[in-house]
This record gives C-alpha cells, structure tokens and sequence, in this order.
C-alpha cells in the first residue's frame, strides 16, 4: 500500500470512530449530529456536499466527486442506526468507537457507517489519482430513517422527488465483500386491533359471561393460528428458492387493569414475502384464520392496520453493476461474491424501482442489531479499492 493510501485509510479509520460515537439511534437522536460530521468531513478534504431535508431533524447529505451533472456509480448508507440494548452487556461502550485489535467497536459500525467511511475513502482517492479519467461523477447519499422500516419516505423518496439520484447502478453500502445482494424479500407488517368489552373479573357478571368479550385471549388465539399458516417455498426464481414466506407475531399489547377483563388488544405481525406468494394472497389467508377465531368468539371485534409494505426486489444478471463489481472484487480480492438475495429488506428496492440496480457491498464485521457490532478495519482498504474500480467502470473513460 502506498504512503498515500496509508495516510488515506488512516484519516478513514478516525472518522469512522467519530461518526460511531455520534449517536444516531433511530426513534431517539436526530441525524443532523451525524449529518454535520459526515458534511464536515466531505467538506474539508474538498468533496462537493449538499443538504436536504423533508423534515430539519432527518437531513440527507449528498457527497459528490466530479464535474459532471450525469452519475455513473451513485452509493447509499443510511446514518441511524438500532438501539443498542442493554449498554452494560457491550464489551466496550457502545458509543465508545474503541480500536481493539483489528476492530473498532460500537453500535452502527458495520451498520452503516463503516459503509459511509469507504465510500467517503473511495471518492477521496478518485479525486486524488483519477479526476481526470471520470466522464460522470459518483454520488453518496447519506440517508435517515432507514431502520423504521426501510419506507424512504425522508430519504430516498424524497431525494428521487427532488431529481437527485440517478446512475448506471448503485451500491449499497451494507456488509460483506463476499456476499453481494442483488434482492431481497418484501415485508408486509400489519397490526391487528382486537375489541371486546370490559368487566371486573370478580363479577358474577363476568363469571357468567361470554369469554369472547375478552380481547386479549381471542387476539392470542388469532395469532397462534397465524403462526401455523405454512407457504410453500418459492418457485418463481433460483434466487428465491431458499426462501418462504413466513408470518411472525412480533409485539402484543393489550389490558388495562389486573382485575379488569380487556376491552382492547393490538399485535404487530411481521411477513416477509417471496414473489410466489403475493401479498393478496397472504392477506387472505389472515383474514380467513379471524374469520374462523370470530365464528367461535362472536363477541370479538377485529381491525387490521397496514404499517409497512415493501415489495420483493431482483435486479437482472447481467446488470452493469453486477458485471463490475465482480470484476472489481476478482482483482482486488482474487474472487467474486457470491450474489445471493438477502432474507431481511432494505431500500435497495426503492432504487431498484426508479432503474437504479442496486447491490450491497461493504466492509466486513458483525454485530449488526445485536451486541458488540464491529468493524473489521483491515477491510477498509479491499472495500475502498474495490469502489474505486467500481466508480471508473461506470464512469470513467475506456482506453483513456
């Protein structure tokens, strides 16, 4: 490696330990803390920055190296993050961005911000050694609210209204170098609101009363069917074949006192989908199983919310992206990724909509939504390097 890039991995690692420790927790902080230090970065080693917001306290940045107003490679990282749990349960502090070892500590490391660091190292070495090659530019977007759900309402949305994102292909800045995801599942998350009538349980009234009128065990009862409900795997693409869809009850809620019957109880279901299983045909099949718990409940009232609907995404085989990437991976890494559709959603699909293909690729780690998630530092420099490739091949001049 060279003194330059030396020197560029070094100034990578420490603003990576910066953003870690500007908490950005979904829910709780807003992302204009971790805003200011991404901009600020860009700012100071000469990358052009924009900021835009649909909301003051969800601000996106955009980071640009080139002239041109046309984008080749545009990359996605999205600054919140998840709660960390119970801090005491970390090996370090989860805000502490401790370097140990190989490994820099802490929630959002690989999850997105290790992401953001290599894209930010990779548009810095292209100002350095290739301005010159590059007919497009390349684009970050770093984006907010991405772990309530992956709507992109205040992020990608919003950028694509304001004509902003664009390219031969996108790549998001998730984890791993050696796994590439081309798509994932979709995701329908409803809540059922279950009503019924309160009584005092120590009543004669309640003694003699018909048990539907309680809200909590008749909504029990709807989602211990719902967990039964068995899809076969999909059949529609080799991609998918390893996947089902699959209903998991995830929140309940419902009572109001200890010696009060509950007049009211709402549960949040999580599906993930397979493009096999349409969404109509999942919602049938949940509204058959409540209409079997009320035929024997028949004082039970059910409603259904729908929370979040994301479809299943794929992006073709011979993408441009694809072809890159396993280019750019083959010479710096010596193999390609395996290109695999992910089980968990993410926004690639929003881009995926818009004729932005889309695949994750990023530093490698773990911990990702779980305790002590780290970022292995010594993928910094593959990652970077493979960004680089990335961004000349879709926007740099051949032969040139």
């Amino acid at each position: 490696m060279s003194e330059l890039n030396k020197n560029l991995i070094f100034d990578i690692i420490l603003f990576c330990q910066q953003m870690v420790r500007t908490p950005s927790v979904n829910g709780c902080d807003s992302e204009k803390a971790i805003a200011h230090v991404i901009a600020d970065f860009a700012q100071q080693n000469g990358l052009q920055t924009e900021w835009l917001a649909l909301e003051e306290d969800h601000p996106n940045i955009l980071v640009k190296v080139g002239a041109s107003e046309e984008i080749g490679l545009l990359l996605v990282g999205h600054m919140d993050t998840v709660p960390t749990g119970n801090p005491d349960s970390w090996k370090f502090p989860p805000f502490s961005g401790e370097i140990n070892g190989d490994r820099l500590y802490g929630r959002g490391a690989i999850d997105n911000k290790g992401g953001i660091a290599a894209a930010l190292g990779a548009m810095l070495l292209l100002k350095l050694q290739a301005l010159q090659r590059m007919e497009k530019s390349v684009v970050l977007a770093c984006v907010p609210d991405e772990e309530s759900g992956a709507t992109g309402r205040l992020g990608i949305k919003y950028l694509h209204k304001q004509n902003k994102l664009s390219g031969r292909g996108a790549i998001y800045t998730y984890p791993y170098l050696k796994e590439s995801a081309i798509g994932h599942r979709g995701v329908l998350r409803i809540q059922i609101i279950t009503s019924g009538k309160s009584f005092h349980t120590g009543l004669h009234a309640w003694q003699e009363a018909d048990k539907s009128h309680n809200a909590l065990t008749g909504l029990s009862e709807i989602l211990l069917a719902l967990e039964k409900i068995h899809f076969d795997k999909d059949t529609s693409s080799s991609m998918f074949e390893r996947f089902t869809t699959v209903l998991t009850p995830t929140l309940i809620e419902g009572g109001s006192g200890q010696s009060m019957v509950p007049d009211r109880a709402s549960a949040t279901v999580d599906i993930r989908l397979v493009p096999s299983t349409p969404k109509q045909m999942v919602q049938e099949k949940i509204n058959a199983v409540i209409a079997d718990v009320q035929s024997r409940r028949p004082m039970l009232k059910v409603a259904i919310e729908e929370l979040v609907s994301l479809p299943p995404t794929l992006i073709p085989q011979d993408s441009q992206i694809i072809s890159a990437i396993r280019t750019a991976t083959r010479a710096v890494c010596g193999s390609e990724p395996n290109f695999v559709v992910s089980g968990p959603a993410n926004e690639s699909y929003l881009l995926n909509e818009i004729d932005i293909p889309t695949c994750t690729l990023g530093p490698e780690g773990a911990g990702a939504h779980s305790l002590d998630e780290y970022l292995e530092l010594s993928s910094l420099s593959d990652t970077i390097e493979i960004y680089n490739r990335v961004a000349l091949e879709l926007c740099g001049r051949r032969n040139h």
